[in-house]
């Protein structure tokens, strides 16, 4: 009888013919004691990437299954589809520009999911590689938590996905506004996160790729904003006869993401987008008189000395990041 598989690994597509042979190379490179699928989700690509994952599903059919679209469902509906493909005890996520490092990755997570039921998760740092100018940092500092809990995580979230594994299932099936989600991971963490407090690994396992072509890095200041501001508008409603401590924290970090997106259309002059974005602001603070929202709105002058240190540290990230082009990219 053949073992039951024990990690599913998600990996999304969409037109990363450049990229995807990387990802699935470092996926099927794994050293386990146990069975692992990857659950291919290709989202109906205008370049190479689907003729590449069919390769690869064809010359690894044991380890690989790939869904397919006639047509592009987009982002969310692509998560969906492959996450519900995915029969594994425990799930990690490698999307198609990003790869892994580390060949024990997989073993070293699932052991330590093993041996710790408490946690509904663990991650690690990842290497940040920017595509454009071959610059390089890692994420997760030493200011990093070792143990995350749900607040911590709607707080700021500090997790990559290239670097989580959890478990499959733990909060039941996902909920019905999933569908609505701009990104699908913090959804996803804080969910798990109320099941189970969250580690951190202080290793380097995974290549994170940032790229002009990314979602993220294509999406304007505003749009950046609201992804997370969208994100929390739906876990508001999903908490707020749930958990009274998790819909605060929710909509504390909402109302503050809101505040950021109120500054940045005043820069811009946008006096309509002001207006707009105060009434998301007062609809979920209803006690809020609009003269403390206006206060809560004024921008705070930083003291000189925070300032002086803020641009020192700027001027070492840039020094960091030119002579880190010089560093050659870990191999798969």
């Amino acid at each position: 009888m053949k073992a039951a598989v024990k990690v599913s690994v998600l990996m999304l597509t969409y037109n990363h013919s450049k990229y995807i042979a990387d990802a699935i190379e470092s996926v099927i490179r794994q050293k386990t004691n146990f069975p692992f699928e990857l659950v291919i989700g290709e989202d109906c690509s205008t370049d190479d990437t689907a003729r590449i994952c069919r390769e690869y599903q064809e010359k690894y059919p044991e380890i690989i299954r790939l869904t397919t679209s006639a047509e592009n469902i987009g982002l969310q509906e692509n998560f969906i589809r492959t996450y519900h493909q995915c029969t594994g005890k425990y799930m990690a996520i490698c999307e198609g520009d990003d790869f892994w490092i580390n060949k024990s990755k997989l073993q070293i997570q699932a052991d330590f999911l093993d041996q710790h039921e408490e946690y509904s998760a663990c991650f690690h740092r990842a290497l940040n590689y920017y595509q454009e100018d071959g610059s390089k940092s890692i994420g997760n500092g030493g200011y990093q938590k070792k143990v995350n809990t749900v607040l911590d995580i709607i707080n700021s979230n500090p997790i990559t996905n290239v670097t989580v594994m959890f478990r499959r299932g733990l909060f039941g099936e996902l909920p019905s506004w999933f569908s609505q989600v701009t990104s699908y991971d913090f959804a996803i963490h804080v969910l798990n996160a109320e099941q189970g407090d969250i580690y951190f690994m202080n290793k380097v396992m995974a290549v994170y790729r940032q790229h002009k072509e990314s979602i993220w890095s294509m999406a304007t200041t505003d749009k950046q904003i609201l992804i997370s501001v969208v994100n929390r508008q739906l876990l508001i409603a999903h908490y707020k006869d749930k958990n009274r401590s998790i819909y605060d924290k929710l909509v504390d970090t909402y109302t503050n993401g809101c505040i950021r997106l109120v500054h940045y259309y005043q820069s811009i002059r946008n006096e309509k987008k002001v207006r707009e974005t105060e009434s998301l602001i007062l609809k979920v603070n209803p006690a809020l008189s609009t003269e403390q929202l206006k206060e809560m709105e004024k921008i705070k002058q930083t003291p000189l000395k925070q300032r002086i240190a803020q641009q020192a540290f700027r001027i070492i990230k840039r020094i960091r990041q030119e002579i880190s082009k010089y560093i050659p990219l870990p191999k798969i």
